[in-house]
């Protein structure tokens, strides 16, 4: 009788606040409205942006990281809804292989490349997400294998209040506040996230708790910031990790601390920062017979410094750092390593047709000793500001983590003794853009060495961690974005994306199964489109996914929004579905994701 009562309360708060938006429409303009956006920038290594470039409003997401499955060849593996954990993949990649950043800072996780995503910003603290869709550790070190996501945090320009409401199925409920508060003293900005649900698949129950204070000063001669960050997740972990175990549970908690100063040079600058990612996981393997409790703390500390200046032709720049890593873990033990790292690069200054963009980069590490890497792009416009041929080729590198080196239990053995891995990575494409169309095509090829990965030889024998050899990855990547400001008496069509991305992996080494370096996408479909209903917004986004070793499926989503503006306030009410198809899969092995989800809520701003 709850549930009942409680889908009959939301069918009513559904039908009041549609009646809302029909009601309330003709007070305000129904004009088309600026939205604020994460945009989403992919980076070919010319040293600009190309045009393959994605935006999503700040109402249709959720949390942070949420706006990356609208980026092809991004596979989002979501292993718990509502940003819990996901492991992020790029072109083929696994979970270790992207390197994920904050303000250009490595924040991957040491233990694990389960925990890349437990990023410490509220949906306001981003104003940017650039990915890098090509073999970078030149610029962001060990990691960065198969590519990179950078985000970026927004500068408190305008004088902003926030306020959320969220409500749903599964007593789903949440709340978000951010304020913004720029002076001439000190400018910053508090935000603060907190969200939970009953399961809506057994055992996947959650609560998220996310803040973050930034503080910038502007002086003559330099710049400086603050950044301080913390989020605690509290999950049921269904069959996260092995599906003898679907009774998991699992605790995280993150602070994260940068401060920084940008030196204004004649010509040039100096940037340097100083940061601490401290990261504590507790997971409990049966959480109705917790026996088995595992406890992991791991720190990343480090200091990294650039200088750029003007130079002939271009731009030419110098980089060092230092990071320490360590991990305090029952299962793992007591490890630490540290390395030192230089790059240099120039940028032509973008001035004619060609681009081109060259960083070079070394790094020292105590076990596996240097570790070089370059990247080199060049683009072209063969129409000025129109159509761009680009071609990129690098070479990366990864060092495997504490769980692939020590880490042990019965399904389950690290390998002390693993090596690195690393590849070379080449890119071609071709970009068109106008006021209507935006369009690429392109294709990639990672070709990578020593990949390390979990293997056996026959199913009754556990997961080994292992250099399997060698492993090639291509693929073809399609997309076209149309604005074709369709106006019709009652429908406005603003913008419609697609794209659709292919990949194939061509392993050297046989006679052996693999967890997690083979078990990619094939073909990727994206399909968003962006109209205007009434003066209401209703966004529809569309994905089919087709894997090599499990199922394909399709998923759809929707959001219906109305923004009612005055000169010192908006309003948003929305209802968002997800997998109004109610689509029954999976995106890991064996984990279920959610099926219908009905979701509204209040957006404030003042």
């Amino acid at each position: 009788m709850g549930w009942s009562f409680f889908i009959l309360k939301m069918k009513i708060i559904y039908g009041i606040i549609l009646a809302f938006f029909l009601f309330l429409t003709p007070l305000f303009s129904a004009e088309p409205y600026a939205l604020d956006k994460i945009v989403v920038k992919t980076q070919s290594q010319e040293g600009f942006e190309s045009f393959n470039i994605e935006g999503i409003g700040e109402g249709d997401a959720t949390f942070t990281y949420d706006v990356l499955n609208y980026v092809p060849g991004i596979d989002l593996r979501n292993r718990s809804p509502m940003g819990i954990q996901g492991d992020l993949s790029l072109n083929g990649s696994n979970f270790e292989e992207v390197a994920v950043a904050i303000d250009g800072i490595n924040v991957m996780d040491p233990q694990t490349g389960h925990h890349n995503l437990d990023i410490p910003l509220t949906i306001f603290d981003v104003e940017r997400i650039n990915v890098d869709k090509i073999g970078d550790s030149s610029l962001y070190g060990a990691g960065a294998f198969a590519g990179s996501v950078n985000m970026v945090v927004k500068k408190p320009t305008q004088k902003k209040f926030n306020l959320e409401a969220l409500f749903g199925e599964h007593a789903l409920f949440g709340q978000a506040l951010s304020l913004t508060f720029p002076s001439e003293v000190i400018s910053g900005r508090f935000s603060f996230d907190h969200k939970k649900a009953q399961a809506a698949v057994p055992n996947t129950d959650f609560e998220n708790q996310t803040a973050s204070l930034y503080l910038t000063k502007d002086y003559e001669f330099a710049d400086l910031d603050l950044l301080a960050g913390y989020q605690k997740k509290d999950f049921g972990a269904d069959s996260f990790y092995s599906n003898l175990y679907p009774e998991e549970e699992e605790h995280t908690e993150i602070y994260f601390y940068k401060t920084g100063a940008k030196f204004k040079l004649n010509p040039g600058f100096f940037k340097t920062s100083l940061y601490l990612r401290k990261h504590n996981d507790k997971f409990i393997l049966q959480r109705n017979n917790p026996t088995s409790v595992n406890y992991h703390t791991t720190y990343v500390y480090g200091f990294d410094s650039n200088f750029e200046r003007p130079v002939k032709y271009g731009k030419a720049s110098l980089g060092f750092n230092i990071v320490e890593e360590e991990i305090n873990s029952t299962n793992l033990g007591k490890h630490s390593r540290r390395h030192e790292g230089a790059t240099l690069g120039f940028s032509l200054d973008p001035a004619g047709r060609l681009r081109s963009n060259f960083n070079f980069g070394v790094d020292y590490y105590q076990k596996w000793n240097w570790q070089e890497s370059f990247n080199l792009g060049l683009g072209y416009y063969l129409i000025d500001n129109k159509l761009k041929i680009n071609g990129a080729v690098s070479r990366s590198y990864r060092l495997p983590s504490f769980t692939e080196l020590y880490y042990s239990d019965p399904g389950n053995k690290g390998n002390p003794n693993l090596k690195e891995e690393y590849s070379y990575n080449f890119r071609l494409g071709l970009d068109f853009a106008n006021e209507f169309l935006e369009t690429g095509l392109a294709g990639f090829l990672r070709r990578g060495y020593n990949l390390i990965d979990w293997t056996r030889s026959v199913s009754t024998q556990p997961w080994q961690a292992t250099n399997l050899g060698r492993v090639d990855y291509s693929g073809l990547e399609f997309n076209f974005k149309i604005n074709p400001n369709a106006d019709f008496k009652f429908l406005k069509v603003p913008k419609v994306g697609f794209s659709y991305n292919y990949m194939y992996a061509n392993r050297k080494a046989n006679g052996f199964q693999s967890k997690y370096a083979l078990d990619i996408l094939k073909h990727q479909y994206l399909l968003d489109i962006y109209t205007l209903v009434c003066g209401l917004k209703l966004n529809w986004q569309f994905s089919y996914n087709d894997r090599y070793y499990s199922d394909n499926y399709f998923v759809g989503n929707i959001y219906l929004g109305k923004k009612f503006e005055t000169k010192d306030f908006s309003l948003e009410p929305f209802v968002s579905v997800d997998n109004f198809t109610n689509t029954q899969y999976s995106e890991v092995g064996g984990v279920l994701q959610p099926g219908r989800w009905i979701k509204t809520g209040l957006k404030f701003q003042w």
